[in-house]
C-alpha cells in the first residue's frame, strides 16, 4: 500500500487497477473480493484509496492490517504534502513544477494501468464480452463525454462554446446499482423461487462481519486520536470545532478527491478559516501535483496552514498529523462498517449481479478517468510552454510502449516509472 501511495497520481479512480495489481492474487484476494471492495468504496463517502486498502487489509489479515493499510496508501502523499508547503517559501513554485513536469510521465504509466484493466475485464481470455462492452461504452457516455469534448478542444488549443452534462462517479455507480436491483426483480419475477434458491446456494464465503466491525472501531479511535493530538497543542473549543469540520467534511464528500475542493472550500475559505490564495495558490497545486488521496492531502494542507495561523510551525505540523488520522480513519470506518453488512448478504441475487455487471460500468469511469489524465497532463504542459497536443499525444505513445517493453523483457514497473517520470521531467524542463 506505501508502494500504491508513492506512484499514486491521477485521483482515487485511477488506482483502482493499480490496487488490483497489488491486491488480486493467488495468495492475496480473489476478483470477486476485490470487485466488492472496490463497490463498497464508490458507495461510500471519503478517500477510496484509503477505503480500499482498509477492506482490503480487513479481508486479507486483522484488523491492525486494515489499518495500517489505510495509513500506509496515504501517508507518502500527505507527509509530502506538508514538507513542500513547509519549505515553500525557501522553494518557491519550482519545486512544485519539478512534481508536475515528473508526474506526467507518471500519469502515462498509470494510462497503460487502466487501459490494460479495462482490456482485461471486457476482453478475458481475448474474447470480447459484448454486453460488458455495452455497459462500459454506456458508462463513459454518462460520466466522461464532457471530458472527451475538453480534450478535443484542449488539443487545438481552443475554449468549448457549450458544455456536456456528466454524472459524477458517485451518481453513475447509483444509477448502476438502480438498473442492477430492476434486473434482479425482474429475474426474481420470471424465474420466481427457482431464481431465488439458486442464488441462496451459491458458493459459501465466510463471513467476516465481525472482523469489520473491530476494524471500523479500530479506524473511529484512530480518528479519535486525531482529534486528541490536536486539542492538546491547542487546548481550545475552536480546535474541536474546526477538526469536528474536517470530519464533516470527509464524511460528506461523495465523486472523489476532485470534489473534496469545492466541500473544503465551502467548509473552510467560505467560512474564512483559511486565506483563499493559500489554498487554491499552494495547498491545491501541491495536491494536485503529488500522489496519493486527494482529499487526505488536501485536508492535512489546510490543517497545517490553520496551526502555522494560529500559533507555530509545530502546531502545524501536529495540526496535518490530526487531520490525517481524522481523514483517514473517517474514511476507512464508514466503508468498514458497509463490509459488515455487505459480507453478510454477498451470496444474494442482488450482490451477485453487482459483481456481474458492477466492473464494466467502473470500466466506463476508468475510460473517463483516462481523459482526466490527459487533460492534466495537456495543463501542465501548456504551463511549460509546451503545445497540449504534444502532451496528449506523448502520454498516449509512453502507455503503448510499456506492452512492448514487457515483451522484449521483464522490466520492473517501478524502473518504468521512474523512467517515464525521469523522461517527462528533463524534457519539460528543457523546453
Amino acid at each position: 500500500m506505501t508502494k500504491v501511495g508513492v506512484i499514486g497520481f491521477g485521483g482515487g479512480s485511477a488506482l483502482i487497477p493499480v490496487m488490483e495489481r497489488e491486491l488480486v492474487r493467488p495468495d492475496r484476494l480473489r476478483d470477486d473480493e476485490f470487485t466488492q471492495d472496490t463497490v463498497i468504496a464508490n458507495i461510500t463517502p471519503g478517500a477510496l484509496p484509503v477505503k480500499i486498502a482498509a477492506l482490503s487489509g480487513a479481508q486479507l489479515s486483522t484488523t491492525t492490517t486494515a489499518a495500517g493499510g489505510a495509513i500506509a496508501v496515504a501517508l507518502p502523499g500527505a507527509l509530502a504534502t506538508v514538507s513542500l508547503l513547509a519549505l515553500f517559501s525557501a522553494l518557491g513554485p519550482g519545486a512544485i513544477s519539478v512534481v508536475e513536469y515528473a508526474s506526467l510521465g507518471i500519469s502515462a504509466f498509470i494510462l497503460y494501468l487502466l487501459t490494460h484493466y479495462i482490456v482485461k475485464v471486457l476482453a478475458p481470455g481475448g474474447r470480447v464480452h459484448g454486453t460488458g462492452v455495452v455497459i462500459a461504452v454506456v458508462a463513459f457516455v454518462l460520466s466522461g463525454a464532457a471530458r472527451a469534448v475538453e480534450l478535443v478542444f484542449d488539443a487545438v488549443d481552443a475554449e468549448p462554446a457549450w458544455a456536456l452534462p456528466e454524472l459524477s462517479a458517485l451518481g453513475l455507480v447509483l444509477v448502476a446499482l438502480a438498473g442492477i436491483a430492476l434486473v434482479t426483480v425482474w429475474q426474481l419475477v420470471r424465474g420466481g423461487r427457482t431464481v431465488a434458491a439458486d442464488a441462496a446456494a451459491g458458493v459459501a464465503v465466510p463471513v467476516g462481519a465481525r472482523r469489520a466491525l473491530r476494524g471500523a472501531l479500530v479506524l473511529a479511535l484512530i480518528a479519535v486520536v486525531g482529534f486528541g493530538a490536536a486539542f492538546v497543542v491547542a487546548p481550545d473549543a475552536s480546535t474541536l470545532s474546526f477538526f469536528g469540520l474536517i470530519l464533516v467534511s470527509t464524511v460528506s464528500s461523495f465523486g472523489g478527491g476532485e470534489a473534496y475542493v469545492g466541500v473544503a472550500d465551502g467548509f473552510f475559505v467560505a467560512t474564512g478559516l483559511i486565506d483563499s490564495t493559500l489554498f487554491y495558490g499552494q495547498i491545491v497545486p501541491v495536491a494536485n501535483a503529488l500522489p496519493g488521496p486527494i482529499l487526505v492531502k488536501i485536508a492535512s494542507g489546510v490543517a497545517y496552514g490553520v496551526g502555522v495561523e494560529a500559533g507555530s510551525v509545530f502546531a502545524g505540523i501536529v495540526f496535518a498529523i490530526a487531520a490525517f488520522l481524522i481523514t483517514v480513519g473517517g474514511s476507512a470506518s464508514v466503508a468498514l462498517l458497509l463490509l459488515a453488512g455487505y459480507d453478510r448478504a454477498r451470496n444474494s441475487l442482488f450482490v451477485r449481479n453487482i459483481s456481474a455487471f458492477i466492473l464494466p460500468v467502473i470500466c466506463g469511469l476508468l475510460a473517463a478517468t483516462s481523459l482526466s489524465l490527459l487533460h492534466a497532463s495537456a495543463g501542465i504542459a501548456d504551463g511549460a510552454g509546451v503545445p497540449a497536443v504534444a502532451a496528449i499525444v506523448g502520454s498516449i505513445a509512453l502507455a503503448a510502449l510499456v506492452p512492448l517493453i514487457h515483451r522484449v523483457g521483464r522490466v520492473p514497473d517501478i524502473v518504468l516509472i521512474i523512467a517515464f517520470g525521469g523522461l517527462s521531467l528533463a524534457v519539460l524542463s528543457l523546453l
